[in-house]
């Protein structure tokens, strides 16, 4: 097993993941060093997950559209991520996530449709789109 090193310390310094007795005594196991300002930084990012309706995204450009689609798609894989490795994750972030895709991508093809945009041309724009990046 390779990574960071655990440390055996205090109990007072380190926040214990877990415990175990074992014949009278307590094993305690310790997070290592830098798991926790990790994993801080990806809960507050998952908190801010909130369900949103089509009508918050209307007032936005293309550009910025563009830029909720990619947060929206690595937060979905981080998620994936998170399931996959068995760490913490809620699962209702998978649908609020999925569906915040699906409303900016409505919007988008609403102003495509006012602008006169026929769906073979739409098609033809979104793969050029996504050549240029992966995550759209």
């Amino acid at each position: 097993m390779t990574g960071a090193p655990v440390r055996a310390a205090k109990a007072s310094s380190f926040a214990p993941s877990s415990s175990r007795s074992v014949r009278g005594a307590a094993l305690r196991v310790f997070a290592a060093d830098g798991d926790e300002t990790k994993d801080a930084a990806k809960d507050d990012a998952f908190a801010a997950v909130k369900p949103t309706k089509a009508a918050d995204f209307k007032g936005m450009s293309n550009e910025d559209l563009n830029k909720e689609i990619v947060a929206a798609k690595k937060m979905l894989f981080e998620l994936r991520m998170r399931q996959s490795t068995r760490k913490e994750y809620k699962g209702h972030h998978f649908g609020i996530l999925k569906t915040k895709i699906a409303q900016i991508r409505t919007v988008k093809r609403e102003r495509e449709v006012a602008e006169g945009v026929n769906k073979r041309d739409s098609r033809k724009m979104k793969r050029e789109e996504r050549a240029a990046n992966v995550y759209l």
